[in-house]
């Protein structure tokens, strides 16, 4: 008697391994998504720590460049180089660069620390 998987058995465990993999792969560009979206929102945090000494050393006047800032960054690897305003309603923000479909955002923050997400559908969860 001959021992081994029949043509069939191994179709379905085929089978069972795609349909596994189509329902575990977009949770796992999700998360591993939300892992770079962190970078940003380290970035932020840190911009916004730099305005408010800014703005407390400068009688109340926010930086318009954040190369006038008391900050280094370092090198990014998921955003391109912030961007600050100098208004209290969006203090910096970062731009991701991604594919049309997926991965392209700005994150912003605010005076009072809230980040806000712009790129729709695009966004990390828990924009």
């Amino acid at each position: 008697m001959k021992r081994g998987f029949t043509l069939v058995e191994i179709l379905v465990v085929i089978i069972v391994i795609g349909i596994l993999a189509t329902i575990a792969l977009p949770q796992f560009f999700k998360v591993a998504e939300r892992g770079r979206a962190s970078e940003g929102v380290g970035i932020l945090g840190a911009l916004r720590s730099a305005q408010m000494r800014y703005y407390t050393e400068h009688q109340g006047n926010y930086a318009d460049d954040c190369s006038d800032l008391d900050v280094d960054l370092g090198t990014l690897k998921y955003f391109a180089a912030p961007a600050c305003t100098g208004t209290s309603n969006n203090l910096a923000s970062v731009a991701r660069s991604g594919s049309a479909d997926y991965g392209a955002y700005t994150l912003t923050i605010d005076a009072n620390g809230d980040i806000t997400c712009a790129g729709g559908n695009k966004c990390p969860a828990g924009f």
